[in-house]
């Protein structure tokens, strides 16, 4: 009988196993890994830009009051750049990462976009850590985007400073090939 009740918490374990394998998505997705660089990725994390075409920028709301981005179908582009790092070994809540979110529309061959005028691109900063009280989303809306698209790719570069919270990337300068 013993043996039964040390035997029903495994069971209750192996029982949470959670799903492995690849998750495919059908939407178009540019993905491009970036270097470290001065004007681009810090030196202790990792970057990555992607581009979903075909997508608008919605900025909800939940209970609480905290925003958030979502991507819905649309005639746009979607730019998500993302810098991430990883915590101390042995620690679970240690990992920090950052976001920024805009659109732009599809036909555009030259956006430049300066504080107030940000929002109409719905430039959004994320924060994403064990660190209360700063993760989140932040409007952003003091800074400076210039995009331009060519035959080659889209070229943006980004100088923003967010008021309501510290950040680690505040200049982004990033060509992405199409």
């Amino acid at each position: 009988m013993k043996a039964l009740y040390f035997l029903i918490p495994l069971f209750f374990v192996n029982a949470c196993k959670t799903q492995t394998g690849t998750v495919i998505s059908s939407e178009n997705t540019k993905m491009e890994q970036v270097e470290n660089k001065v004007t681009g990725c810090p030196e202790e994390g990792t970057c990555s830009v992607m581009v979903h075409k075909n997508k608008r920028l919605v900025i909800k709301e939940d209970g609480t009051g905290a925003t958030y981005p979502e991507m819905a179908a649309g005639e746009n582009m979607v730019v998500v750049y993302t810098y991430s790092k990883e915590g101390p070994e042995g620690t679970v809540d240690g990992d920090y990462s950052e976001t920024i979110h805009f659109e732009i529309p599809t036909a555009t061959t030259t956006l430049r976009k300066v504080d107030a005028s940000l929002t109409d691109v719905n430039l959004l900063y994320g924060k994403h850590c064990f660190c209360k009280g700063e993760a989140g989303y932040y409007p952003v809306t003091n800074g400076k985007l210039l995009v331009e698209k060519s035959s080659q790719g889209i070229t943006f570069d980004l100088k923003f400073k967010v008021e309501k919270t510290s950040q680690v990337v505040t200049h982004i300068s990033e060509m992405v090939k199409m």
